[in-house]
């Protein structure tokens, strides 16, 4: 399989244009430090302060020596050395020197036989590992393993794309990779992170819609419409319309023949990719409106700037739209966005569930040995994340010392609180300071211990910009932690600690959103004005920071109990305001009629022990119920059994009956054994049977009124 360096360099050289010049090759010497451009490069030559950048895995060829390559491949690597070592990362000293021992063996060879051999960019990647593999099979009479042709070509593919990028001084949008890391041209938001620092236009297809997208995207990025997001959200609706019109046949930026024929092509485009992915599943609305806006814009943009693509080479049929491609997608074309989304409490966390994830945070900063997943800086941007509910982005983007105090603050007896300088990733103008109590403030300065002590055992000098680092290729600590890393650890959080929801289904906590949800809906549903928890949450509208006011049933029945309701003539009502609001919100509620019997709750009462029906003495069944408790039981029974099973193959040890899983299921076989007996017994007739089940309970599955709402 072909490494990633070597895709991107494909990718690059798909015009076939070889970028080299001898004085860009002076030039990359020259970017050089003259105490970096050795020919030997080993423990005893390298600066001191370079050290810590080379990574030596055999004694024997640990050591990298260009004496023998030709001078222009010198400059090549020195510069290739030098990049790796500016960029933070760390020299693959063994894999390299290997590399550079059979460059200047093979270079001699060509360079015998009177072919070009001087420079890395004088072949593809394919023909220099056909020449190596020559050398090395005259060499030792065999070819080389695949594993040593890997270890000799993975250093080559980075070296060439590096050097790529070094000699290409074209126009940067030009290219068909688009790299944050390796072209400091581009223009971005320093502050926003970017999901991706590449984007490939190589998978856009045809040729006259890639170059078209380009130009677009490229021009809408330096005119900052757009942040570097956005660009990817383009690019993948420009691939998505490509492979329609690929399929069709579509092969003029025309699209068809006339208005009539455009139409129907565009609405099944919209029917047939717009809506629907690959795969057959339906899109949801955010990424039918990301695809439909790239489309569209582009076409938008093309009828109005037409002579300015033509000018930069882009396909002349552009220049042949009329305005009447202004219309391409109409209004009425897609889906309507309902004014007020359903309430989806899937997004917010229960109390319930926020124990079980601080609980068990500690294990993403355990060791590995200790049974944790050895990472400490991910345990706190979680803690964090519950005590701020800001965006994950924004809190691996915290500058180091984040911390603005607050007048008043620390006198004695007083609530420590300071303010929480972030990054704001999403809102330009928006507010980038919120309060944080002590909590907050003590996890802040845990993490700027362990950030000393981390640069201190790695020797980084320089001082670090975020709070947050990231672990890998950061030599010199300037790059933050990255949220992509921080969902991945998520996930194998909880994989490892089998954390779940109350429906006992893995809880889906790399959605690091609900954590904001969670946030602002406890602080509404609190109380807290709304012009407060707009600011917040950073935003610049009410109605952005009411997306998120949605009042959970509890709450809206308190407020209504609250506010007690008067008749038409002014005096109270007959009915009890508890019982006027069941009737009033019946046919929004069917929580008492169970499937498995009733709930004899008073109607002013809310249950908060979730499913913990079966040992409520508050649960009415009768025999019309048994073959459902039965067949409970037996699946209840079957399910222990399976988890057990796949308890027993995960640890290599069985299921201890102290599991808090298992304590829970073998409560409520108990609780099901209890009710199915009931039923059956003679003595008892055709009554209804109530707290059946109560025998199995604990302490907490005891019902106990609430306590009253006080105007």
């Amino acid at each position: 399989m072909k490494s990633a360096d070597a895709r991107t360099l494909e990718a690059l050289s798909l015009n076939g244009r070889n970028p080299f010049t001898a004085e860009a090759n002076q030039a990359l010497g020259n970017q050089v430090p003259l105490d970096m451009r050795l020919l030997h490069y080993t423990r005893t030559t390298i600066p001191a302060q370079y050290l810590p950048f080379f990574a030596y895995y055999h004694s024997k060829i640990g050591n990298i020596h260009l004496d023998g390559l030709p001078p222009v491949m010198q400059r090549e690597m020195q510069y290739v050395i030098w990049r790796i070592v500016q960029g933070g990362g760390r020299v693959p000293c063994s894999p390299l020197g290997l590399l550079v021992r059979e460059l200047a063996e093979t270079s001699r060879r060509l360079k015998a036989d009177g072919q070009d051999g001087e420079s890395l960019m004088d072949r593809t990647l394919s023909q220099w590992r056909k020449e190596l593999s020559s050398s090395w099979a005259k060499r030792t009479r065999a070819l080389p393993n695949p594993s040593t042709l890997r270890t000799i070509t993975g250093p080559l593919d980075r070296a060439s794309k590096l050097l790529w990028f070094a000699y290409d001084d074209g126009p940067w949008w030009k290219r068909e990779v688009w790299s944050l890391e390796l072209d400091s041209r581009i223009p971005w938001g320093r502050n926003v992170p970017p999901k991706t620092d590449a984007i490939h236009w190589h998978e856009v297809a045809p040729d006259w819609l890639r170059q078209g997208g380009m130009f677009f995207v490229k021009t809408e990025l330096e005119r900052g419409d757009i942040a570097w997001g956005t660009v990817l959200q383009r690019h993948n609706g420009i691939k998505v319309f490509g492979r329609f019109l690929t399929r069709r046949g579509v092969d003029t930026p025309l699209l068809a023949r006339d208005a009539r024929e455009r139409r129907a092509l565009m609405l099944d485009f919209l029917s047939e990719s717009a809506f629907k992915t690959r795969s057959g599943s339906w899109r949801e609305q955010s990424g039918i409106s990301s695809i439909v806006a790239a489309v569209r814009g582009l076409y938008e943009f093309m009828v109005d700037h037409a002579d300015d693509a033509a000018q930069a080479g882009i396909d002349a049929r552009w220049t042949t739209l009329s305005p009447d491609y202004l219309r391409l997608i109409r209004p009425g074309d897609l889906p309507r966005k309902s004014k007020k989304e359903p309430l989806d409490e899937t997004r917010l966390y229960s109390e319930h569930t926020m124990s079980q994830i601080a609980l068990h945070a500690p294990l993403l900063g355990l060791s590995r040995s200790d049974g944790g997943l050895g990472d400490p800086q991910a345990m706190r941007i979680l803690l964090l994340l519950i005590a701020t509910g800001r965006r994950a982005s924004e809190i691996c983007m915290i500058d180091v010392n984040p911390l603005i105090p607050v007048p008043g603050a620390e006198d004695p007896g007083s609530e420590r609180i300071a303010k929480l300088r972030y990054q704001q990733t999403k809102i330009d103008g928006a507010p980038e300071t919120i309060f944080i109590d002590s909590e907050a403030i003590e996890i802040i300065a845990e993490q700027q211990r362990w950030l000393k002590d981390h640069l201190h055992r790695s020797q980084i000098t320089e001082p670090p910009q975020y709070l947050f680092i990231r672990s890998h290729n950061n030599l010199h600590g300037q790059r933050p932690y990255s949220s992509h890393v921080f969902r991945t650890q998520l996930r194998k959080l909880v994989d490892l600690a089998d954390i779940r929801d109350e429906n006992d289904q893995p809880l889906r906590l790399a959605r690091t959103h609900n954590f904001r949800h969670t946030k602002a809906t406890n602080l509404l549903n609190a109380g807290v004005p709304l012009h407060v928890v707009q600011r917040y949450l950073g935003h610049t509208t009410p109605e952005m920071t009411m997306h998120y006011a949605q009042t959970l049933d509890a709450t809206a029945k308190a407020e209504f109990i609250k506010y007690r309701k008067l008749t038409a003539e002014g005096s109270q009502p007959v009915m009890s305001s508890e019982d006027l609001y069941e009737l009033m919100a019946l046919d929004a509620r069917t929580d008492r009629v169970l499937p498995n019997g009733w709930c004899t709750l008073p109607p002013a009462q809310t249950c908060g022990k979730g499913n913990a029906c079966l040992t409520c003495d508050l649960f009415v069944t009768d025999e019309r119920f048994l073959s459902v408790h039965e067949g409970e039981l037996v699946a209840l029974d079957t399910l222990v059994e399976k988890r057990q099973e796949v308890h027993q193959q995960r640890t290599g040890e069985p299921m201890s009956e102290n599991h808090v899983w298992l304590t829970l299921r073998r409560r409520e076989q108990r609780a099901l054994g209890s009710i199915v007996e009931a039923i059956k017994d003679p003595a008892r007739g055709i009554a209804p049977v109530a707290g059946a089940g109560t025998p199995a309970r604990t302490e907490s599955d005891i019902h106990r009124a609430p306590r009253q709402v006080t105007g």
